[in-house]
C-alpha cells in the first residue's frame, strides 16, 4: 500500500523562541516528527543548501526527527531515501540513541506524487529569513578544497557571520565574513568570493575531530587560529 508524503516549515513547538522553524514530516497524515518528544529539524539539516528530500537512484538520507534542544548531532529519526523506479521508497531508521519510537520501518510512496511535494517544499521560500538565504546562496556547490564540506552558516555577532565547514572525521573550520541582513544576496556573494580563494588565507579557527591529532589542517594559513572552547 503505498503512503502519502507531506512536507512543512512550522515553528519548533519544544524551543521558546518564535524564531526557530522546523520542517515537519507527515505520512498520511501523521506527523512523525514529534515522535516521543522529539521535534522536526531544522531547515539547516535538510533544505539548505540542497533539499535532502529529493529522491535519487542512490541512497540519500534525511532527518525527519530529532532532539529539540541539540538537533540531529545528539539523537535522531532518519530516512534512507532511494527511488525505485515508479516508486520512492523510505526506509525509516533510529540513529544516534533514540530507543522509544519502536522498530524501523519501511514507507513506500508513489514517485511523481513525492516529487511534486518534495518540489513545493522546495519553491515555496516564504519561510526563509534573510540568514537561510545567504547561506543557501553561499553552500549551494561552493567549490572547496578537497574532502572539505560546508554544513551551515550563522550569525554571530552585529554585521558578521560565520560558515561552518568539515573535512569529516578530522576537523571542524569556522570562517568569519562581514555580514549584511538588508543585502543577504551581495554578502553571499562576498563571502563565496572569499571561499574560492587560497584556504591559507581565510580568516579561520579550527577543531581537531581526531583526538589523536593536534596538528592543524595541511592547508591552514597563519591567520588560522585554534579554537578555544
Amino acid at each position: 500500500m503505498l503512503s502519502e508524503l507531506s512536507l512543512g516549515i512550522e515553528p519548533a513547538l519544544l524551543v521558546r523562541s518564535p524564531e526557530q522553524l522546523r520542517v515537519i514530516v507527515r505520512i498520511d497524515g501523521v506527523d512523525v516528527s514529534h515522535t516521543d518528544g522529539q521535534d522536526g529539524p531544522g531547515p539547516w539539516d535538510v533544505l539548505v543548501p540542497v533539499n535532502r528530500f529529493a529522491a535519487t537512484d542512490h541512497v540519500t538520507t534525511a532527518t525527519v526527527a530529532c532532539c529539540p534542544s541539540c538537533g540531529p548531532d545528539c539523537s535522531a529519526i532518519e530516512a534512507r531515501v532511494r527511488r525505485e523506479g515508479g516508486l520512492v521508497r523510505w526506509e525509516l531508521r533510529d540513529r544516534r540513541g533514540v530507543r522509544q519510537v519502536g522498530e524501523s520501518r519501511t514507507v513506500v510512496f508513489d514517485a511523481a506524487a513525492y516529487d511534486a511535494e518534495v518540489a513545493r517544499l522546495e519553491v515555496d521560500r516564504g519561510w526563509e529569513k534573510a540568514m537561510h538565504r545567504a547561506g543557501r546562496l553561499i553552500l549551494a556547490d561552493l567549490a572547496l578544497p578537497p574532502g572539505i564540506e560546508g554544513v551551515r552558516v550563522g550569525v554571530i555577532g552585529t554585521g558578521e557571520l560565520e560558515v561552518w565547514l568539515e573535512e569529516p572525521d578530522e576537523y571542524q573550520i569556522w570562517v568569519h565574513a562581514p555580514w549584511d541582513p538588508q543585502r543577504p544576496d551581495e554578502s553571499a556573494a562576498v563571502v563565496r568570493a572569499m571561499l574560492a580563494g587560497p584556504a591559507a588565507e581565510w580568516p579561520a579557527q579550527w577543531h581537531n575531530i581526531d583526538a589523536g591529532c593536534e596538528d592543524p589542517p595541511a592547508y591552514a594559513g597563519p591567520s588560522w587560529r585554534r579554537a578555544q572552547w
